[in-house]
């Protein structure tokens, strides 16, 4: 008959201090592994600047706020698709979607960078498009108001 202490605890693995069972220590690993290996999901002044400045047509740069305020100005090389409109755009057939707002629709493992007036709306539509199955989507969480204040100087 095994022991107590065989039954009780199972195989134990130590990470910095902490006692784990051995699976999750993998799992803990992998995820380390893979967050170093994946693009952070929130994006720089710089990275956009650099986005801009090398015409990378492989990103997507999109504009969630409203029409009004798009027209107080933009980031350059940036689509416009409103945030009321991003949960509908993102159902729609490739072909309409084209046709609605101008631009070829992105795959869910393109990248995307979202942006607004301050970060909280293209903070919503990130969150929208990663429960969508959405994993190239980005968040410039410091968006217009970043933006210009940066470009300016």
């Amino acid at each position: 008959m095994p022991s107590f202490t065989s039954l009780a605890i199972p195989a134990l693995y130590q990470t910095s201090r902490q006692f784990v069972p051995r699976s999750m220590a993998a799992t803990i690993r992998q995820a380390q592994f893979a967050s170093k290996a994946s693009k952070p999901d929130l994006v720089t002044y710089e990275e956009i600047d650099t986005l801009i400045h090398q015409d990378n047509k492989n990103v997507l740069l999109i504009d969630v706020r409203e029409p009004g305020e798009v027209a107080q100005g933009v980031i350059p090389t940036s689509h416009h698709v409103p945030l009321a409109n991003i949960q509908e755009a993102l159902a729609l057939p490739d072909k309409e979607f084209e046709a609605r707002f101008g631009f070829k629709k992105f795959g869910k493992d393109d990248e995307v960078i979202f942006y607004c007036r301050s970060g909280r709306r293209s903070g919503l539509a990130f969150d929208l498009a990663k429960q969508l199955g959405y994993n190239g989507v980005r968040n410039y969480s410091g968006s217009w108001l970043d933006y210009e204040a940066k470009a300016k100087k």
